[in-house]
């Protein structure tokens, strides 16, 4: 499952997520195995601060968020997610960074 479709696949986790204030703004993907054809992707979102602050850590806020994954989602959707990555609000230039190092042309 390439980004786009992923993307389109989660557009009811991404609603639910908003629905319940845990998030802000988009997904973003990055692919877990850069290079390899299929990868799993990375899912990168920013949460609301007002929530995280009702959490007693990020273990917490992912056990929720993964709760509604499994809520809004299928397992053949579910298992093209490799990784759920949360940023709070000042990570915004972090969240659309890739994690993994671009090599050299």
């Amino acid at each position: 499952m390439d980004k786009k479709e992923l993307n389109f696949k989660l557009q009811n986790f991404k609603k639910n997520c908003y629905d319940k204030g845990y998030i802000l703004g988009d997904l973003y993907f990055d692919e877990a195995y850069p290079g390899m054809i299929p990868t799993a992707l990375i899912v990168k979102m920013r949460v609301k601060k007002s929530w995280m602050d009702t959490v007693s850590s990020r273990g917490k806020a992912l056990d929720e968020l993964i709760d509604v994954l499994w809520d809004t989602t299928t397992a053949e959707t579910r298992k093209n997610v490799h990784v759920l990555a949360i940023f709070d609000e000042n990570e915004t230039d972090l969240i659309q960074q890739p994690i993994h190092r671009q090599e050299a042309a």
